[in-house]
């Protein structure tokens, strides 16, 4: 099973490694502005930001699921930058879809 398989889309339709980002985000892995990505999650997928904490290097760690099991997890670094770290499917407990009321 690849983990960036259904990330895909968003890999193919955007630019997701503009000079700047290239130059601030570790190599190798897939990273964009912060906005474009979680857009393309809600969008695409369906994920909707569940949790958060800030890690000991600055970078805020993001989980995102949808209703259907899906989720992904970023690390966005203070320059405004998401980093993909994984995805998957059958994330337990799924949300509840009244979770995502008024967000």
């Amino acid at each position: 099973m690849c983990f960036f398989k259904p990330l895909l889309p968003i890999l193919l339709a955007l630019p997701l490694l503009s000079a700047a980002a290239s130059a601030q985000s570790p190599a190798g892995i897939p990273c964009a502005d912060r906005t474009i990505a979680t857009t393309q999650l809600h969008e695409l997928y369906g994920e909707r930001r569940i949790g958060y904490g800030l890690a000991a290097n600055g970078s805020v760690i993001e989980l995102f699921a949808s209703p259907n099991g899906s989720f992904t997890l970023f690390a966005t670094l203070p320059h405004g930058v998401s980093c993909l770290i994984a995805t998957g499917q059958s994330w337990e407990p799924p949300p509840e879809p009244d979770y995502y009321a008024g967000r």
